[in-house]
């Protein structure tokens, strides 16, 4: 039953590039070019808007035909370019002696596929260990579908494998204090010199009053559900995309948030340029709902290509589901994975290009994250 992960029902996928137009309003002082995004009021600065160009089909009506059942059966369809817009976060300049080097190549990282979340090795090696992490995850939730029942909440699952690191806040080291000001990053080093292994945990950094504004967003009749996983990327959850809606409803917010993940950049990996002087937030809101599914929610060992840095904000408490702790590709040595679990507020940053990353199986309740990526296109 597990294999069946995907959303059937799913709408058809939605273009990350939005519509809108460019407005100018009087100032006292100079005029202000503004984007105003399509059908709505919402408004951000022009300059944080860049173009994009998408590929569309469109049926052609002349090559339009019925056929035996009298249906009308289009037989071809051309392509057509349509223009879009998304949101860019520019980047400042580095300090003066900054140094970025890492024991890595950035151009291995950022050369292959989208920028869509997908499965398979990131360029560090890890192409055996997401094979390993796949099948131990298949069969959990191939344990977990033939007993689940979805009328009560089944135990937390252990892990996948043997030699799982349940990782508790206080075995994290801290961060000195950033030129961002952020001083309460608690990192999860990987021992074996390997900086892309390491993630960093923000703890109780979102407010209610933030979790509330996020939930906010993410309902605003503009945005819509999309579906833009990779084909052979298993999963079951809901994702929304609200960037623009985030950014210009609560941007100071928005702006905290950015801040952090270039804070944590700044910190360990120092990697966010290495290739452009801007990247590409990408704002999601996940559900994973056991009960609307009617089986557990996971999505399944991957990296996230292109995405300079991630970040996942957890919005429920632990109470209001089973499950979903937040697992990472092991610190050192050739078996098992790290796990650690979220309260209500807490974020974790990760290499998402680099970092082979799932969560456990959600069997009960429903799950809800904010997920951003800085995709560097």
């Amino acid at each position: 039953h597990w294999q069946q992960s995907r959303r059937a029902h799913r709408e058809p996928f939605q273009p990350m590039p939005v519509q809108g137009t460019f407005v100018t309003r009087s100032g006292e002082q100079h005029d202000e070019v503004v984007f105003l995004l399509q059908g709505t009021d919402l408004e951000v600065d022009g300059c944080s808007i860049s173009s994009e160009w998408t590929t569309e089909s469109e049926a052609e009506n002349s090559q339009a035909q019925l056929d035996s059942r009298g249906v009308l059966e289009e037989k071809q369809k051309r392509k057509r370019k349509v223009r879009g817009w998304r949101l860019k976060h520019p980047l400042r300049k580095p300090r003066r002696g900054h140094d970025s080097s890492d024991d890595e190549s950035s151009a291995s990282a950022s050369s292959r596929a989208s920028s869509s979340t997908s499965s398979g090795s990131s360029s560090s090696g890890s192409g055996g260990d997401v094979a390993r992490y796949k099948k131990q995850r298949k069969q959990v939730m191939k344990e977990l579908s033939s007993n689940f029942s979805g009328e009560c909440a089944p135990l937390e699952s252990a892990g996948y494998a043997q030699g799982v690191s349940l990782l508790s806040k206080s075995e994290a080291s801290q961060s000195p204090l950033s030129s961002d000001g952020f001083a309460n990053l608690s990192w999860f080093d990987a021992r074996n010199g390997k900086k892309y292994r390491s993630f960093a945990l923000a703890p109780g950094f979102l407010g209610q009053q933030d979790i509330d504004a996020i939930h906010a967003a993410a309902r605003h009749h503009s945005v819509q559900e999309i579906n833009d996983r990779k084909g052979y990327l298993a999963f079951k959850h809901r994702v929304w995309r609200f960037e623009l809606q985030l950014r210009s409803l609560f941007p100071e917010l928005y702006a905290r948030l950015m801040s952090l993940m270039r804070a944590a950049d700044e910190s360990k990996w120092q990697r966010m340029r290495a290739k452009s002087k801007k990247v590409y937030p990408e704002v999601e809101y996940i559900e994973y709902d056991v009960k609307e599914m009617g089986e557990p929610c996971f999505i399944e060992p991957h990296v996230d290509n292109k995405s300079a840095v991630t970040m996942v904000a957890m919005l429920t408490p632990p109470g209001a589901y089973v499950g979903g702790r937040s697992c990472f590709r092991r610190a050192e040595g050739t078996t098992g994975h790290r796990e650690v679990g979220l309260e209500q507020g807490d974020v974790v940053l990760f290499r998402g290009e680099k970092l082979v990353h799932w969560i456990t199986p959600v069997t009960a309740g429903k799950r809800i994250i904010l997920q951003i990526e800085l995709s560097r296109v």
